[in-house]
């Protein structure tokens, strides 16, 4: 059996973009310093690095405060959440989910 068709195609692969369609789901705890529903924007900085991150917000996105589901407006600047979130490649992370855990 001849190896030509499968290092063809292994060649040809690897010319594909990486990642072009790719999106991988995080997580990341912050102090929440800005958000504006309007914008559908979230703002935060990460507690153990200090990176600043923005976020895209969207009716969607789940809000959960003391086991309970709620809305964007129970999230406040100052706050403390954790955050679930859907980094794609070339594009600005989505929020999926916000779980207050303080203040």
């Amino acid at each position: 059996m001849s190896r030509r068709p499968l290092v063809a195609l292994v060649g040809l692969l690897s010319l594909l973009p990486a990642g072009a369609a790719a999106h991988e789901e995080r997580l990341m705890v912050g102090r929440v310093e800005g958000i504006e529903p309007a914008r559908r924007l979230l703002v935060l900085t990460d507690v153990q690095s200090g990176e600043r991150r923005r976020m895209a917000v969207d009716p969607e996105t789940e809000v959960i405060v003391c086991r309970t589901e709620t809305s964007l407006a129970a999230v406040r600047r100052g706050g403390v959440v954790r955050v679930k979130y859907l980094e794609r490649a070339g594009g600005e992370p989505e929020a999926r989910s916000i779980l207050l855990l303080g203040r």
